[in-house]
């Protein structure tokens, strides 16, 4: 799917990723901001950022 698909999907709660992060990063829409989210050690952390390339991508997918 595309950003603009992906986007709707946080929008109505899902988290999002990439193929390209190999599931290890998924997306949230939180409090009104898009948060990229990562596991490296089972402890979340929360950065409010995204590249051109991500934006532009088609290889998002829903985490279920």
């Amino acid at each position: 799917m595309n950003f603009s698909e992906a986007l709707k999907a946080m929008k109505m709660g899902s988290k999002v990723s990439r193929e390209a992060w190999r599931g290890k990063i998924s997306c949230i829409y939180r409090k009104g901001e898009l948060f990229i989210q990562e596991y490296p050690d089972g402890n979340e952390w929360l950065k409010p950022c995204f590249t051109v390339n991500d934006i532009l991508a088609e290889d998002w997918w829903i985490v279920t």
